[in-house]
């Protein structure tokens, strides 16, 4: 009896392993990227209110970012059969939020509960996917096969060693850089498909950030998920761990949308260090504008 609650116990164990490699595997990549561009965003966006007002930051980049924002959640809500009550893409002047999706669900319905999840990522799924298309349209890049040509590869094998963690810096590195010379060498690259490329990079960059009630909502999902994915591994886990595997496979295909997310990343920290050059040279002019003039003596 002893012995079969062990392996029982054993078998538990390894399901909820296999459980939690698979979220970080799945999970982890969106979570971490979606954070450091929601911090990045943050600092770009009170930077312009500061450099270049409100009024023209939002009326020319940031109706475009609200907007997909919360466009992702709406679609994702009509995917998972919520109710719509209310959609407001960009309310610059309502006080409250510049934008919102009202949304319900009925309580107990697994596929709806489950649809919280998703609807919370929205933006950052369809955001990504934007920038695919904006690549491809623009410039006809694989941008997938630059993600595998370089090993960018988002995986846990990234934090075996410190090596690894370089590796990966270093492949990363190269991928951009092998990305912007495609851009500007390549034969579709012209004068206007560079603007609009660096502009809607930008802009729908912005746009991949999760706020509080985002995440919030995004949780309600998250533990409806990891149930079902803990119950599928205990189910499973006896015919081998072939989840774990086809989410490695599945993780191998967003590289390129995270490779992108990176690109976009990289962007708006440029047009920070731009800002914060302005603003140093606003702010020295503006000192001199305000210290007297020494008066000569006769």
């Amino acid at each position: 009896m002893k012995e079969t609650l062990l392996k029982i116990w054993d078998y538990l164990l390894e399901a909820g392993i296999a459980t939690f490699l698979q979220l970080l595997i799945l999970v982890g990549p969106i979570a971490l990227l979606a954070g450091i561009m929601n911090f990045i965003s943050r600092e770009n966006e009170n930077l312009s209110y500061k450099v270049l007002g409100q009024k023209v930051y939002l009326y020319v980049f940031g109706w475009l970012g609200t907007s997909i924002h919360e466009l992702g959640h709406a679609i994702f809500a009509i995917i998972f059969a919520h109710k719509i009550s209310e959609i407001k893409l960009f309310t610059p002047g309502s006080g409250k939020s510049l934008g919102h999706v009202k949304h319900s669900y009925t309580k107990g319905n697994p596929y709806q509960t489950l649809g919280n999840f998703f609807i919370g990522l929205g933006p950052v799924l369809l955001g990504s996917f934007l920038l695919l298309v904006v690549t491809w349209l623009l410039f006809d890049i694989d941008i997938f096969s630059i993600a595998n040509k370089y090993g960018v590869i988002f995986s846990i094998d990234i934090f075996r060693s410190f090596e690894s963690v370089i590796n990966a810096v270093s492949g990363i590195g190269s991928g951009v850089w092998q990305f912007f010379q495609m851009i500007f060498t390549g034969p579709k690259s012209v004068w206007w498909k560079l603007v609009l490329f660096f502009y809607l990079f930008y802009a729908i960059g912005s746009s991949i950030t999760l706020s509080g009630p985002d995440i919030k909502g995004a949780f309600r999902g998250f533990f409806y998920f990891l149930i079902l994915l803990l119950l599928f591994n205990i189910v499973t886990l006896w015919m081998g761990n072939f989840a774990t595997t086809f989410f490695m496979q599945i993780n191998q295909y967003l590289s390129g949308f995270y490779f992108l997310i990176i690109v976009s990343m990289g962007l708006n920290i440029v047009f920070i260090m731009v800002l914060l050059l302005f603003d140093l040279v606003l702010s020295h002019i503006l000192d001199l504008k305000k210290t007297p003039a020494r008066k000569s003596k006769q």
